[in-house]
């Protein structure tokens, strides 16, 4: 099996025609600007947007000037410029690809990286009253709550007097935190013992430890469509072939489900059971028991990415999926509940898979953040105040984006989410949402269309938009999608 120290994680080499690219671009020359100027920026959005992934090879300069009808010059002008910042790169006798490190850029779909390096609406925001302030409703990134600053307040040298006279490695995590993890999920329903908690520097890395261990190139793993981009991308990375199964309103489609698990005989299969990205689904009790048979049946192994559990806003927490019963393994994550800036995450699993995945854990890093881990300890003591909180902040940002879109875009189809931060919707028949995302991009609302969240390149009728940035924020950005989605549409239907 692949481990961290032995597995490479090249990005996935694809290559994009001057045709298909040309199609990606319609429009772009309509902002001000010199020609090269306009053409980085467009390809600049498409890279932001995750239309031209990492590892993507572009045709050469100058079979796309000749398809854009440009001269060599300025679309050589143009690649400069993305080379110069860092979003392209080129080899020798290769070609010019979308480098790594645009990959890594806080542009994909993956929020637990987006969400740093830039203001979520932009260079001074609304109040500055700028007409052309950048609005980004990407990110469904949640802010700390206020008791991560009262319980980081509370620390003492006492609390880590044990723990100084020691090396401070510790790749299984902190016995403290392994198991207030262990009565967290018990107290949810599923009886956990500490020796089943792998503690990971965010759920991130225990995906990717996961799938580092599991996977050999070309095995075959399941995953929803739409799911989280970022999980598809360290899937990708380890070489898997992924097969995508329906996932809608409640959740995955059991059914098919069944049929491609029986179909493919994956290595596993990733469900997001409880407040899915992007649908903001919640799996229905029946639901869960009719995966944990099929688990049972086939022997099937489910990856439950459970990290969004503690931003649930209607109706009571389910029980776990694992607690049904099959062979389940569950992620899970502070982000969501506390704060993204503790990085604490957790796998939770057999006792026998758990010494396996430390030590893949310690030959990564040697173990997570000592004092993270004692806050976060403190801070699970305290879910269920922190669960309220969520529930709280999240619905009313919810109902006033749904109130907006209903208000002055009917025509488009929302799903109510069950919880996150995050809109999954419907465009009219026919219409393209990478195509209205690149343009409200132009226009300075930044917006994810459906592809980004699928492993197959579908679903262009859909966008994610998320509510997790200030209200202020979220109805300026939605205001401005509904004038360009009226400006452009003529047969629209309009409030």
């Amino acid at each position: 099996m692949g481990t961290s120290s032995t597995r490479s994680n090249p990005a996935q080499v694809v290559y994009i025609g001057a045709p298909r690219l040309t199609r990606l671009l319609d429009g772009w020359g309509d902002q001000p600007g010199g020609l090269s100027t306009r053409l980085a920026e467009a390809l600049r959005q498409l890279v932001r947007s995750g239309q031209l992934p990492a590892g993507t090879r572009l045709p050469s300069e100058r079979v796309l000037a000749s398809a854009l009808g440009l001269g060599r010059t300025t679309v050589g002008q143009a690649f400069d410029t993305l080379r110069a910042t860092g979003v392209l790169i080129s080899r020798t006798g290769s070609g010019t690809f979308v480098s790594t490190a645009a990959f890594h850029a806080p542009a994909r779909g993956d929020d637990r990286l987006r969400s740093f390096v830039t203001s979520p609406f932009g260079s001074g925001g609304p109040s500055t009253g700028h007409p052309t302030a950048r609005i980004d409703l990407r990110s469904a990134a949640l802010p700390g709550i206020p008791m991560v600053a009262e319980e980081l307040d509370r620390l003492t040298a006492a609390d880590f007097i044990e723990t100084l006279p020691s090396h401070g490695y510790v790749p299984r995590g902190l016995p403290v935190l392994r198991t207030a993890v262990a009565n967290y999920y018990t107290a949810l329903g599923l009886r956990t013992e500490p020796g089943q908690i792998l503690v990971t520097s965010g759920a991130q890395q225990a995906m990717r430890i996961l799938a580092e261990t599991l996977i050999e190139p070309g095995g075959t793993v399941v995953v929803e469509e739409p799911t989280f981009r970022g999980a598809i991308e360290v899937l990708r990375s380890v070489g898997a072939h992924l097969v995508g199964v329906p996932s809608g309103r409640d959740g995955v489609d059991i059914d098919a489900l069944a049929a491609t698990v029986r179909t493919h005989r994956p290595v596993f299969a990733l469900l997001q059971s409880t407040v899915h990205n992007p649908t903001g689904s919640v799996l229905p009790e029946w639901a869960r028991a009719a995966v944990a048979r099929l688990s049972a049946e086939t022997g099937l192994t489910i990856v439950d990415d459970a990290a969004p559990t503690d931003a649930i806003i209607d109706g009571p927490l389910p029980p776990p999926l694992a607690s049904y019963g099959g062979r389940v393994l569950t992620l899970g994550s502070a982000s969501k509940g506390f704060w993204g800036g503790l990085r604490v995450g957790w796998l939770r699993a057999d006792r026998r898979l758990v010494e396996r995945l430390a030590v893949v854990k310690g030959a990564e890093d040697l173990g997570t953040s000592i004092p993270a881990q004692v806050v976060t300890a403190r801070l699970l003591n305290r879910a269920a105040e922190a669960r309220a909180h969520r529930r709280a902040t999240l619905s009313v940002a919810r109902e006033l984006a749904l109130q907006i879109l209903a208000d002055e875009l009917p025509t488009w189809r929302p799903y109510t989410p069950a919880g996150g931060a995050s809109l999954w919707i419907g465009l009219p028949k026919g219409h393209s949402a990478t195509t209205f995302a690149e343009r409200a991009g132009r226009a300075g609302v930044d917006v994810l269309a459906g592809p980004t969240f699928s492993c197959q390149d579908v679903l262009d009728g859909w966008l994610r938009v998320a509510f997790a940035v200030p209200q202020d924020v979220v109805a300026s950005g939605l205001h401005r999608l509904a004038e360009l989605w009226h400006a452009g549409h003529d047969g629209a239907q309009r409030p």
